[in-house]
């Protein structure tokens, strides 16, 4: 039941392009659920709210996944994997509506805290494989960059090709040691 609910909202945020907006009587007016099985499901609005926003996430991994697993790990996959989420966020902007209505729930806020160190983990693979050193630290600051690319461009409302280039210019510096640099081991 719940993911019949899950699927509903997530055709009607497809829809109108927008999420925050959906609690148990729109769900309910649109056809998705009864007011009953909408509480026996999630029990209130901000539950439905933050597993909305995890599947809407689960569904931006898997599109950029499915779009770079035949590449190898390196920079090159790094770089399409950042410019799939961004476009995949400009085309769906009801994934950065409900996630920053959710950043100020402590929950929604931890969900979106474990989000950002799971695309760092990944970050950090194809920074290994690219030859880059401190890794961890770079795919930190990646991550974070990305998702600052992100929340700029769902408040433009469109693509920002000069924050897009300065990401794509740290990624790829970040495979790049230069002589005498402090980040050199």
């Amino acid at each position: 039941m719940k993911q019949r609910i899950l699927a509903a909202a997530k055709t009607l945020a497809g829809k109108d392009r927008r999420a925050s907006h959906l609690d148990v009587e729109r769900m309910a007016a649109a056809g998705a659920c009864s007011e009953e099985e909408f509480a026996a499901g999630f029990g209130d609005t901000l539950v439905f709210q933050r597993e909305l926003m995890a599947e809407l996430f689960a569904d931006a991994r898997l599109s950029v996944i499915r779009a770079t697993t035949a590449m190898p790990s390196g920079l090159e996959q790094l770089l399409q994997a950042f410019m799939l989420y961004l476009d995949y966020n400009l085309e769906h902007p009801a994934l950065q509506e409900i996630a920053h209505q959710l950043q100020y729930d402590p929950t929604g806020y931890e969900m979106l805290q474990r989000m950002e160190i799971g695309t760092a983990m990944v970050t950090q693979k194809d920074l290994e494989a690219a030859g880059a050193n401190r890794v961890q630290a770079r795919a930190k600051l990646l991550t974070s960059v990305a998702v600052a690319v992100v929340r700029a461009e769902y408040k433009a409302g469109r693509k920002l090709p000069d924050l897009r280039a300065v990401l794509e210019e740290y990624a790829g510096l970040s495979c790049v040691v230069q002589p005498g640099s402090p980040l050199v081991d």
